[in-house]
């Protein structure tokens, strides 16, 4: 008898485990597919990458208040980072929401995973506000160094100096056309990776192949039009100390 109703425990305690099992999967699943962090913890920011995240939000910070201050090589610094976060958040607003799985570190797929996520959410609006400063704000940096230097250091026969008053409407003209051109050529590979229907990117669901394409043209769009952009304003802005044209 006692045998019996050991066995009879031992197996209501083995029913229990694999409905314990299956529960916390399912409760697992359901937080993924909601862009929860199914671990439960309740901070935002995932500690492995604490230092990039708070890096970029310093550098807005920076930023921010370098526009303020009394120095035009320093606000020229400012504005440009402003500009360049400005761009990158509302470039992903629309990237995370054509592909969220797209924004891990090294963009590397991992399914919804927050392993290799800075944020411990899929919340695209979210994702779009930090991804956007720490993909723009270092490389601006460097550029609005580079445009502080040619627009404020004496050079033989240019006497003026470009302001950061002057420059801030063509860096947000730059922007303006560099999401544009982002946006196009994002829809249009898209579309392209739709109807050829390839399997492109290594280890990355096949139904998620255009998106994780869209994305990864607009990224590249986007450093390209810095670049180009760049160039485009280093020569207006030695044009115009120079005389040959007016700001």
């Amino acid at each position: 008898m006692m045998d019996v109703q050991r066995a009879l425990t031992a197996s209501s305690q083995a029913k229990s485990s694999v409905d314990l099992s299956d529960c916390q999967s399912q409760m697992y699943a359901t937080a993924v597919v909601q862009g929860q962090n199914p671990s439960g913890s309740s901070r935002i920011i995932n500690p492995k990458y604490r230092l990039i995240v708070g890096a970029a939000i310093a550098g807005t910070g920076l930023a921010t208040a370098a526009v303020l201050a009394p120095w035009e090589a320093v606000r020229i610094i400012g504005m440009t980072v402003l500009t360049g976060v400005g761009y990158g958040v509302a470039n992903d607003m629309i990237a995370c929401r054509d592909c969220i799985e797209y924004f891990t570190v090294g963009h590397v797929y991992d399914g919804r995973r927050f392993e290799k996520r800075p944020l411990n959410t899929l919340n695209p609006n979210l994702n779009a506000l930090v991804w956007g400063a720490i993909a723009t704000w270092h490389v601006c940096a460097v550029a609005g160094t580079f445009f502080a230097l040619v627009a404020r250091v004496p050079f033989p026969g240019m006497a003026l100096k470009v302001t950061a008053a002057q420059l801030a409407p063509y860096l947000a003209i730059s922007a303006g056309i560099a999401l544009l051109v982002s946006h196009a050529r994002s829809r249009s590979a898209q579309k392209v990776a739709t109807d050829r229907f390839e399997y492109k990117y290594s280890g990355v669901p096949m139904y998620l192949q255009s998106g994780w394409e869209a994305c990864s043209v607009r990224n590249r769009t986007g450093y390209a039009s810095i670049g180009i952009g760049g160039a485009i304003l280093s020569i207006g802005m030695i044009a115009a100390r120079a005389g040959l044209l007016g700001v």
